[in-house]
């Protein structure tokens, strides 16, 4: 995806849309429940010097005291949704009408065909992607392409931050610098996935040996062939080891260009997305 495929204009129309019809754009849930679905609050930083982060600066301002406009999100440099690359743009707008922040089906498909008579200009559209208890969850669509199955976010943020980077990075690359950038990028994301799944008295590892805290490779051979076990998964086992040695492999590669990183990459959020289904990571499951 471009950065900013999604016109300035665009933009300021859905921002309108919404400010005007007065369709609350947290749903049911609290702005800062809302937020932290989508950002990690706790790590930006609060406008308020009473508040340690933004988190507790939203809590202040929309919740106890109420003195920030309806609209806030849409202005707050934090957020930057005017000016923010298109994938965080339309990550907020899918996650509007998600199943649990907007439970009401007749406001979701009001929604999702105002969003979609804006960003048709601009090539990109809002489609259903999945399910959750029969309700549609929302995708970006890029108009003449394919539906990517996993739009949706892991759950876990420091995995989605650092899947971010390295697509960021791999988009601007251009020397071969650059290129390893996207592989140690990739390396932290495999830790960091493998972190979250890795449990030594489940995940046994073939020495009997519990692995160190980044040894992402060992921590996800495990947690495969523990979580894929039987005859039945032989086939899913030996594609989510694949992909993981395909990723791990790539990244120690002395030579990096735009091939090889993107293959990384590719390895990596496959990786990612297999562990995801395991874990029950993914809505549907």
């Amino acid at each position: 995806m471009n950065q900013h495929e999604v016109s300035e204009v665009t933009r300021r129309a859905i921002i309108d849309f919404l400010t005007i019809s007065g369709i609350n754009w947290a749903g049911v849930l609290r702005e800062d429940e809302f937020l932290g679905r989508l950002y990690d609050l706790t790590s930006m930083r609060s406008t308020d010097n009473r508040r340690a982060n933004a988190a507790g600066d939203i809590m202040q301002h929309r919740a106890v005291f109420i003195d920030w406009r309806d609209d806030w999100v849409f202005t707050d440099s934090r957020f930057n949704l005017l000016y923010a690359p298109d994938n965080e743009l339309l990550r907020f707008l899918c996650e509007t009408v998600h199943p649990v922040v907007r439970p009401d089906a007749d406001e979701v498909n009001r929604l999702v065909a105002a969003y979609n008579s804006h960003l048709v200009a601009d090539g990109w559209s809002i489609v259903a992607a999945q399910q959750i208890s029969g309700k549609p969850v929302y995708a970006s669509h890029k108009v003449g392409q394919r539906v990517q199955l996993f739009d949706e976010p892991t759950g876990w943020e420091k995995v989605e931050r650092e899947i971010g980077e390295a697509r960021d990075m791999l988009r601007t690359a251009r020397i071969e610098a650059h290129y390893q950038a996207v592989g140690l990028f990739c390396r932290e994301v495999l830790i960091s996935v493998a972190q979250e799944v890795y449990c030594p008295e489940r995940h046994k590892t073939s020495d009997n040996k519990t692995p160190s805290d980044t040894d992402a490779n060992r921590m996800l051979e495990a947690f495969f062939s523990a979580e894929l076990s039987g005859g039945t998964n032989e086939e899913a086992r030996a594609y989510a080891k694949a992909a993981l040695r395909l990723a791990v492999g790539l990244q120690h590669k002395r030579t990096a260009d735009w091939r090889t990183a993107a293959l990384c990459l590719e390895a990596t959020i496959s990786t990612v997305n297999i562990v995801a289904v395991l874990a029950n990571q993914r809505l549907g499951i």
